[in-house]
């Protein structure tokens, strides 16, 4: 009679999945919004931590860049571990430098600076304006991170803040990596709240389980399926819910 043999714990071999936040703190933020989106990412956090804790095979390393008269590193350039990472409050400033925003993620995106045998990453950008970098600036930067294979293999997700009127929407669309969800439109704090969540944690566990990495034989397959983003309530018909 044969006896199972006991797995040793704590060898399991984990590979990195790199995830980046690039949050818009112009002026036009200020207030509730900036206000809500400091909480919304601090609470994702650990629905993050809950949702991989399933993949113990999963390493996130996060990262957050910040954007206004131009863009810089609100935490990194080097990785936290997920376990490890707190947002730092965010306070508002300036015009809404998008282009450079994403210049600055896809300078991250070189061979050479991710992980060979890492996961796609994952990219959430919030903003709630027009990117006042010149247009050509804006393509171009859009561009740049489309040229590298890990940029274009990211699970990338724009969340826009605030009134449809505030924002280009094509704009954004171009940053996203899956066009059957399209731009997340919150325009009350608790879409915010939940939009954030959903896609950290969609973005996470989905990048998680795509069956190939960067390099793979179909550069333009798309590896990472998403689940449906939630359906949010209609807002109040008083206007006390909206931004």
């Amino acid at each position: 009679m044969s006896t199972a043999v006991p797995v040793p714990e704590g060898n399991i071999s984990q590979r990195p999945l790199q995830f980046f936040w690039i949050a818009d703190y112009s002026g036009s933020m200020s207030g509730k919004k900036v206000a809500t989106l400091n909480q919304a990412i601090r609470e994702a956090l650990p629905a993050v931590r809950a949702a991989v804790s399933a993949h113990p095979e999963v390493a996130i390393m996060m990262r957050a860049i910040k954007f206004s008269d131009s863009a810089e590193w609100h935490v990194g350039p080097g990785t936290v571990s997920i376990e490890q990472f707190v947002w730092p409050e965010l306070s508002t400033a300036g015009g809404t430098s998008t282009a450079q925003a994403i210049r600055l993620l896809a300078s991250e995106m070189h061979i050479d600076k991710m992980p060979r045998r890492g996961y796609p990453p994952v990219c959430i950008l919030i903003s709630d304006g027009f990117c006042t970098d010149p247009q050509e600036e804006y393509e171009a930067a859009i561009a740049e991170l489309l040229k590298h294979p890990w940029g274009k293999r990211a699970v990338r997700l724009a969340i826009a803040v605030g009134d449809p009127a505030d924002y280009d929407e094509n704009e954004l669309l171009k940053f996203v990596s899956h066009p059957e969800i399209g731009v997340l439109h919150a325009d009350t704090p608790q879409k915010l709240v939940n939009y954030i969540r959903w896609a950290s944690v969609a973005a996470s566990v989905g990048a998680s389980v795509g069956k190939s990495k960067a390099g793979g034989s179909d550069p333009d397959s798309q590896n990472v399926v998403l689940p449906t983003p939630p359906t949010e309530p209609t807002v109040s018909s008083n206007g006390l819910d909206v931004f």
